[in-house]
């Protein structure tokens, strides 16, 4: 599901990020040369376990037509850090897994999100679908404070997903999507980036029904299975997400009866 390319040269680290994501010029097999946002295991919260709910997001996110940077597998060749010149990132390179997660670089025209911008129409399905995805994915780092989404005129880009599918084994008060009550979280005073945008909107749910009821098992299987072998330690909690989207999918008419409440 997600392509594979090769870094041969670090460009810089990314001027913000808590991870350190560092931009890499990478080739493919078939693009040439391009430039990828590079996250690597040494530095992320939960190491490839992180990486691989970043994958998972990634794929559903597509699969929902919301729009994030392509995203790629980025093999890191065990001689890259001996030629470059910065040694904190020369030490993660060497000490991260051979593999981390990649997301292409947008371009120039984009910006962060601020408080200035307002959701217009041609925007709407995109700001719902991105709420709804949050809320499944429990994904808390897409608020006013702390954007995590890009803008050019009406066009945006999600990023960072590395804190999405947080275990929920024991997890006090933690209630599935589709219970009443479950989202009121997503319309606190730091919450949802789009919440206020979208109250009082005209909001047409069917594409999104369409598009979250074509996820079959199969797919998710798809999922699972574009996770590289190097990422073995993930394996448990990826079966934990990938049950998470399961559930919501199945549960859809709760889910989205749930986002009614909170925006009504």
């Amino acid at each position: 599901m997600l392509g594979r390319v090769t870094a041969v040269e670090v460009i810089r680290e990314a001027k913000s990020g808590r991870t350190k994501p560092v931009l890499i010029l990478c080739e493919t097999d078939t693009d040439g040369a391009i430039e990828v946002f590079c996250k690597l295991s040494v530095g992320c919260f939960e190491g490839v376990t992180s990486l691989a709910r970043e994958v998972v997001a990634a794929c559903l996110a597509i699969d929902l037509n919301l729009p994030v940077p392509t995203p790629y597998l980025v093999e890191i060749p065990s001689t890259l850090s001996s030629v470059v010149t910065d040694p904190d990132i020369a030490e993660r390179l060497g000490t991260s897994s051979p593999v981390g997660f990649g997301s292409a670089k947008v371009g120039n025209q984009f910006s962060v999100w601020t408080s200035g911008n307002r959701v217009s129409e041609s925007m709407l399905p995109s700001a719902l679908g991105t709420f709804v995805f949050d809320a499944v994915i429990d994904n808390a780092d897409r608020k006013p404070s702390n954007p995590n989404c890009l803008v050019a005129g009406d066009r945006l880009r999600l990023i960072d997903h590395e804190l999405a599918f947080p275990s929920t084994v024991g997890l006090p008060g933690w209630r599935p999507p589709w219970q009443v009550g479950a989202l009121s979280w997503l319309d606190r005073a730091d919450g949802h980036l789009f919440c206020r945008h979208l109250k009082t909107r005209n909001l047409d749910f069917d594409p999104l029904r369409q598009r979250w009821s074509a996820i079959s098992d199969d797919r998710l299987l798809e999922y699972r299975q574009a996770m590289p072998p190097e990422w073995g330690a993930a394996h448990p909690a990826v079966e934990e997400v990938l049950d998470r989207i399961r559930n919501a999918r199945d549960n859809l008419d709760g889910v989205i009866a749930e986002t009614r409440r909170v925006l009504q």
